[in-house]
């Protein structure tokens, strides 16, 4: 699969469709849609690009819902040698337009629904932008040009990306979001290092046995896997939403055997009164996006009798570059408990000193470097902002974001770490730390916590007089928030940004 451009996606995609057309291809609350609708989707959606003069390559915004047309309208873009740019549909309408206006979008696909946004409709009638309605029925007319009466220029589509398959934006839990350009071969050749999700040489048939999407399809998780069940003519079951009784529903329906969750998510299931017997297809547990606390591995395991499976990536290496495998568990079960695992094939991970760059030995925290040729780099070796270490076994443990720790009046504090032990405390489900400016000591650190359900009320005096019993002194938060719902992105990690403005005042 390596080497692949957006031209082979395209026909893999083409040629999945057309195995067993009237076969089940993508399910939403009960609702499938057959490959033929992809197939149909494709046509339509090529058709008017290439009659509305969209040269290929052309970036083309797509307000990503986990939903059967914009999966099918994610793949007719690709497979018509365009960019897909994700769009996230959840946030408020004037951060969506502005999104688009940084990317001066030229082409916007979105649903009917979201073409009520008066907002949406203003940003097309005055940037000269081409605009697709995906109308949510399953007709073959599903697909409009809702301005077809605009002239749109040769000039207007002047930002081109050839080799991109997919602009995805990073998940921006520190910063700003930005845009990561993923080329098709970027896509297969990350693919190919994931345990039990290899694309086979058997002749192509449609699988019986769907995927189960968790994650939002304009996160790079979502992405991920739906591009790759639909490179295996893999049937796609989604959820719009993560609910723990419609996921469990559909593990137990579909018999599903590896299931992805993000950290959130589990805890979301250890917190409902689901029954083991619902999960008994499962054979493990795939957990990444976000770091996984031991404690609540251990947790889940125990309940479960199901192993988690942590891996280790992000947007820039167009997914996972280590993880946890099935024999790995075998081999080290608990002793490994808080690692994110070793290195895919393919894969060269390493530890440099953060100040003078050299490379440390096996045990040291420093920056972890990746060398991969799933990114867009190549053979460079690419710093990440994450410190960790290696040990003896080429098991990588994070230790935090190196562009987030705090000099608190020269004492450097790595916020995981408080966070970590905050989270110790009985009654705190979750807990975030981060720093702030501080005129006298430059900065400080703050938590907000998010309690263990039916916990009664907590000051922050309590919690504060806590933390100084069992931390640090240096370590112990100057303010502590208690909030009902820790602030998220659309990835479920929690929003270090939005955090920080909890403490602005």
């Amino acid at each position: 699969m390596n080497g692949l451009d957006k031209n082979d996606l395209g026909r893999i995609m083409r040629d999945s469709c057309a195995i067993s057309p009237q076969s089940n291809a993508i399910e939403l609350d009960g609702h499938w849609y057959d490959w033929a609708f992809i197939a149909e989707t494709i046509e339509k959606i090529e058709g008017i690009l290439d009659a509305r003069g969209v040269p290929k390559n052309t970036e083309v915004a797509l307000l990503c819902r986990n939903k059967p047309h914009q999966v099918a309208a994610f793949c007719a873009v690709i497979c018509s040698g365009r960019c897909v740019t994700p769009i996230n549909p959840f946030s408020a309408q004037n951060k969506v337009v502005a999104d688009l206006q940084d990317l001066d979008a030229a082409v916007v696909i979105a649903s009917e629904a979201d073409w009520q946004s008066t907002a949406l409709q203003s940003y097309v009638d005055e940037n000269n932008a081409l605009a697709i309605s995906l109308d949510g029925s399953r007709s073959k007319d599903h697909i409009l040009v809702r301005n077809p009466e605009s002239q749109i220029t040769a000039s207007r589509f002047s930002r081109l990306r050839p080799g991109v398959a997919v602009l995805i934006q990073s998940s921006g839990t520190t910063g700003k979001p930005k845009r990561i350009p993923i080329g098709a071969s970027n896509l297969s050749a990350a693919y190919s290092n994931i345990p039990a999700g290899i694309i086979t040489t058997e002749k192509p048939k449609v699988r019986t046995k769907p995927a189960l999407i968790t994650q939002p399809l304009v996160h790079i998780g979502g992405l991920f896997w739906v591009v790759n069940s639909l490179l295996e003519a893999r049937p796609i079951s989604l959820l719009e939403k993560f609910d723990v009784q419609k996921w469990a529903a559909a593990v137990e329906k579909y018999q599903i055997r590896v299931c992805s969750l993000v950290p959130a998510m589990i805890n979301m299931v250890l917190e409902s009164d689901l029954a083991s017997e619902k999960l008994a297809s499962l054979i493990c547990i795939r957990s990444g996006t976000a770091p996984l606390p031991a404690q609540t591995q251990s947790t889940f395991e125990q309940r479960f009798s199901l192993p988690i499976l942590p891996t280790y990536g992000a947007t820039e290496f167009s997914g996972a570059v280590c993880g946890w495998t099935m024999p790995m568990k075998k081999q080290f079960g608990d002793s490994k408990v808080g690692s994110v695992g070793q290195a895919y094939d393919g894969v060269d991970l390493r530890i440099i000193d953060r100040s003078s760059g050299e490379l440390l030995p096996i045990g040291e925290t420093g920056i972890l470097q990746v060398r991969s040729s799933q990114m867009m780099e190549g053979e460079d070796w690419v710093a990440t902002t994450d410190l960790a270490y290696i040990d003896a076994d080429d098991f990588i443990w994070l230790r935090g974001r190196a562009d987030s720790a705090i000099n608190r009046g020269g004492f450097k504090i790595i916020p995981t770490e408080v966070a970590e032990i905050l989270g110790k405390n009985e009654h705190i489900k979750e807990a975030i730390v981060v720093g702030i400016d501080d005129a006298r000591l430059g900065q400080v650190p703050v938590a907000a916590v998010e309690l263990i359900d039916n916990t009664a009320a907590i000051s922050e005096e309590s919690l504060r007089a806590w933390a100084k019993e069992n931390m640090t002194s240096y370590f112990v938060p100057l303010r502590i928030a208690v909030v009902d719902q820790l602030p998220r992105t659309p990835s479920m990690k929690v929003s270090q940004i939005e955090v920080k403005r909890l403490f602005e005042s």
